[in-house]
């Protein structure tokens, strides 16, 4: 009987205890987030994660004192079910901040950068296991994902066979266009030239006029450089090219090298561009721009309309128009052309399996139609109205109010990073950019060979090493003397064997042999492949 009487107590005591524990854990399985009690589920938790991303050197977000208690981050935690602890990465020291990461292996949840897992910034993390590949979640709750990135991303953020990366794509690789004073050109009752013949006349109008710069120049040739593309002879990164049985560096074209730099040289001798052209930096570029002081210059091509605000507060009258790009000898011209992804989220490999599936749920709404109309114009009611399937939005005018559109817009990480075809016909100038996406960039643009990893040989040769847009030292500082007449321009053949003899005939062997072997060699559009 006492026997009984204690085993009896020993389960009622048992039976409490698993009570007390469900109670503290409220019910609610600790993996999944669902209530078990009396036979029914409840919705789940939110799914609480780390995110770190650059800042991307924007003001409306690096002022902010607690972005976690942004209205659009608390709006999009709502909307997907999750708790987001965002830690905001300086762009300057983006690369430098990641680095320390890995270093102490202090590595979020989630990190989003703009580096391809190929790349040297990743490439090392990848290898060590510091990501998860992703490809069965994506196919299991990533279809959005799936079906609405490009096939070129995703081959873009594979790695060994194997997805590292949600990538934020581009439906138009040619981001940089070329933007010209339109009151100006009325002015002088001349057209926009087509060519990079008709370049030096219309400079010279605009002298006449007063313009200050009429070519907008800009250090190491950022945002200055379509004459480059004119003739084919961008010195970047993403710029090699097959010559006979070799991968060398468009600048190797000396011919068209020598054109480029002979118009950067008119247009320094005759004033049409500023005497202290190599050291103009780019806040005293956009001083210079905003002020209606540069005729013409190259910008982001979303940028047209905040660019013409921005000139009309200096000249009332001031209007801009976004071109196409004078052409070269061979009836092309542009820019380089970006790859085919920009910003990308990489999963921490230590996540549970149920996390990373949340996750990628998370990403994967990003991609919806529900998702780009949050993003693209606030919450139904209070930043929009709907007739029917027409929305009416009025874009914000106070400097607080734009900022906070731009940190919705910062939050979208995974969209079509070209342009935003439902809201920017609404923006000032937006039926001209969205023109100008489906008609003038889509059809101009260099492209060249690229490494990814980078050439190792750049190590060595660090002189020689080009960015993705800038020239290498050793090259730029033979552009900027012979602008400035102190080389000769027709020595350029000299320079490329100045070149080749400082390291370049290693870098050429490497690329060579990386190119043959076809190991992390990217062929952009257009480039020639003989």
């Amino acid at each position: 009987m006492k026997k009984s009487m204690l085993s009896l107590l020993c389960v009622i005591l048992l039976a409490g205890l698993l009570a007390a524990c469900g109670d503290g854990n409220k019910g609610k399985n600790s993996e999944t987030g669902t209530d078990k009690g009396n036979g029914k589920e409840a919705a789940a938790a939110p799914t609480k994660f780390t995110m770190a991303k650059g800042t991307l050197a924007m003001k409306a977000i690096e002022s902010v004192e607690d972005l976690n208690k942004d209205k659009w981050v608390l709006e999009l935690e709502k909307r997907t079910n999750t708790d987001l602890n965002i830690t905001l990465i300086p762009h300057k020291d983006f690369g430098q901040k990641v680095s320390l990461m890995f270093a102490g292996g202090d590595v979020p949840d989630v990190l989003v950068g703009n580096t391809t897992p190929s790349s040297n910034a990743m490439k090392d993390a990848v290898d060590a296991g510091v990501f998860m590949p992703l490809d069965d979640i994506l196919k299991t709750h990533g279809q959005n994902l799936l079906n609405s990135i490009p096939k070129e991303a995703w081959d873009s953020v594979t790695y060994e066979g194997k997805i590292y990366s949600i990538p934020q794509y581009l439906s138009v690789q040619s981001r940089r266009a070329t933007f010209v004073r339109a009151d100006l050109l009325e002015k002088a009752g001349i057209e926009a030239p087509k060519t990079i013949d008709d370049l030096l006349p219309m400079l010279r109008e605009f002298k006449k006029l007063g313009v200050e710069q009429p070519f907008g120049f800009r250090e190491n040739f950022k945002y200055a450089d379509f004459i480059l593309g004119a003739y084919d002879v961008l010195p970047y990164s993403t710029m090699y090219e097959k010559q006979g049985d070799q991968i060398v560096p468009k600048f190797f074209d000396s011919e068209n090298m020598m054109k480029a730099l002979g118009v950067y040289k008119a247009m320094y001798d005759e004033g049409l561009m500023a005497k202290d052209f190599a050291t103009i930096t780019g806040a005293m570029w956009t001083k210079g721009r905003d002020s209606g002081k540069i005729g013409i210059y190259n910008a982001n091509a979303n940028q047209l309309g905040i660019y013409e605000a921005e000139l009309k507060n200096a000249v009332p009258e001031g209007k801009l128009a976004m071109i196409a790009s004078p052409t070269g000898p061979d009836g092309k011209g542009g820019m380089m052309l970006y790859n085919s992804t920009l910003e990308q989220a990489y999963l921490n490999a230590k996540l549970s399996k149920e996390k990373a599936e949340a996750i990628v749920k998370f990403f994967d709404y990003m991609v919806t139609e529900e998702a780009a109309t949050f993003f693209s114009f606030g919450i139904e009611g209070e930043n929009y109205t709907k007739e029917g399937d027409k929305i009416n939005y009025k874009l914000p005018e106070s400097e607080e109010d734009r900022f906070s559109e731009q940190r919705r817009d910062w939050l979208w990480l995974i969209k079509d990073g070209a342009y935003n075809a439902e809201k920017l016909p609404m923006e000032p100038k937006g039926e001209e950019m969205l023109k100008s996406f489906e008609s003038i960039l889509p059809h101009e643009g260099r492209g060249g060979f690229s490494f990814a990893p980078e050439l190792k040989s750049y190590t060595q040769y660090p002189d020689l090493a080009p960015k993705f847009d800038e020239p290498s030292k050793f090259i730029l500082d033979h552009m900027i003397k012979m602008i400035y007449g102190k080389e000769n321009i027709s020595d350029w053949p000299k320079v490329i064997e100045e070149w080749k003899a400082n390291g370049g005939n290693d870098i050429i062997k490497e690329a060579t042999d990386r190119f043959n072997k076809k190991e992390g060699v990217e062929i952009g559009p257009g480039a020639n492949v003989q």
